[in-house]
């Protein structure tokens, strides 16, 4: 099915999903269908899991040549005061939030662009989204979606499987504590935090701090829990209804799309090889024998440069006790779980291997009370790691890949999975 086909799948009002390998180029033909529906005269969104993707496709939808398109943001990126909710202080802002008649943006243009062009006396958020109905083409992060639905004919999703995944963000209770004026061991549970918090916003307080204030009860209305001095809160993104989806991904979650969706498969001449090592399982807090097996491991493949993917208390164990020539993908370069996981690629590597990254049973709760499994986001996320050293590197040709590229899928859980697995890889059972 090429793209005609796509487009004809979508003007009958149903939807698709394309489904090929890591680097194959899904979202370069979502963008040349988002830029062929336009110049038919139809509203198309296309949305991200993140804004810092969306910032690195944009020069390549301008070389489409689109009829007209913006790239938006939320308002946190437009406040000249850079609070994170914004909106909460806009009643001490004396800008405007309409645009003067006859204001004209430019036909092609990002949140930045707004940032400059907009009068000096109207806020460029309020702008933004005043102008969005003269756009044909509108970029956004998850985030935005169903505020922009409404507006939309055509909705495409890249890195769909995104949405059946937990997101998450952590803060260290040491800086929580700094916050509130606490110490650090006062902040036993979710609920001291949230009435320590609420305590604090009521006192009069300096616009940062209470900003900052704010984004910690914000993150407390979701799923929160404490583990290893950290602050976890989780929300989980849907599926949006209501019109014809667009949607790319290289792992589809096992049983989507849904009935009534057609599906295009691109795939690959060869999988990457991968092993998965069925007699051990790795649970908190007995993790010390990961570090035995990555010794073993690196034994076995040798000279080779491993990178290892695993979940924050099991990356405490293991940075410790780590043997020569083997990374552990830490914070500030990759949380496993974390918004850095799109959008990251690491082709320097020449085996990933990659722990059940387990769920806390809080965050397997929720995704349980909305229907979900949260077996298979923990496989989805422990797949999409794995892809992360796939990509070719400079002057190095797709199918070389599956040559140098290993991974090693280190737990017996991930053998429930057999099928879903051998779809995507070159199976083989590796002992420790």
């Amino acid at each position: 099915m090429g793209n005609v086909a796509i487009r004809e799948a979508l003007a009958r009002g149903g939807s698709v999903l394309l489904v090929a390998p890591t680097g194959w180029g899904k979202t370069r033909v979502m963008l040349v269908t988002a830029v062929e529906l336009a110049r038919g005269g139809h509203r198309v969104g296309l949305f991200a899991p993140t804004l810092t993707l969306l910032l690195r496709k944009w020069p390549e939808l301008l070389s489409l040549s689109p009829p007209s398109a913006i790239l938006t943001a939320g308002a946190g990126q437009h406040c000249v005061y850079r609070w994170s909710y914004p909106q909460r202080h806009c009643q001490r802002c004396s800008l405007r939030r309409q645009p003067p008649e006859g204001f004209q943006p430019p036909p092609v243009a990002t949140f930045e662009d707004l940032l400059r062009t907009t009068p000096e006396d109207v806020c460029s958020y309020w702008a933004q989204e005043a102008i969005l109905h003269r756009y044909l083409i509108v970029l956004a992060h998850y985030g935005r979606m169903q505020k922009l639905l409404p507006l939309l004919h055509y909705v495409l999703i890249d890195e769909a499987h995104e949405l059946f995944l937990p997101h998450m963000a952590s803060l260290p209770l040491a800086e929580i504590a700094d916050l509130l004026g606490a110490d650090p061991g006062e902040l036993s549970s979710v609920a001291v935090i949230k009435e320590l918090a609420e305590a604090s916003l009521a006192a009069p307080l300096d616009p940062a701090r209470e900003d900052r204030l704010v984004m910690l009860l914000q993150m407390l209305r979701r799923t929160c829990w404490i583990e290893e001095d950290l602050l976890t809160c989780m929300d989980t993104y849907a599926m949006p209804q209501g019109r014809p989806i667009f949607a790319a991904t290289a792992t589809p979650p096992p049983g989507f799309p849904p009935p009534g969706w057609e599906v295009v498969e691109i795939k690959p001449e060869r999988k990457p090889k991968a092993y998965i090592i069925t007699d051990v399982s790795f649970y908190y807090p007995d993790y010390h024998g990961a570090a035995l097996l990555l010794w073993l491991i690196r034994r076995r493949f040798s000279n080779r440069r491993i990178a290892v993917f695993a979940v924050s208390s099991l990356r405490r164990v293991l940075e410790t006790n780590l043997p020569p020539g083997v990374e552990l993908c830490r914070r500030g370069l990759f949380d496993a779980w974390g918004k850095m996981r799109v959008g990251v690629d690491m082709p320097e590597y020449d085996i990933a291997v990659v722990f059940w990254p387990a769920l806390h049973v809080s965050a397997r709760r929720r995704l349980r009370a909305e229907g979900r499994d949260p077996s298979v986001a923990e496989l989805v996320q422990g797949v999409q790691l794995a892809g992360r050293i796939l990509r070719p590197r400079p002057g190095e040709a797709p199918e070389d890949v599956p040559q140098r590229r290993i991974i090693v899928f280190a737990d017996a859980r991930f053998s429930r999975y057999i099928d879903y697995l051998s779809h995507h890889f070159e199976l083989e059972e590796l002992s420790p």
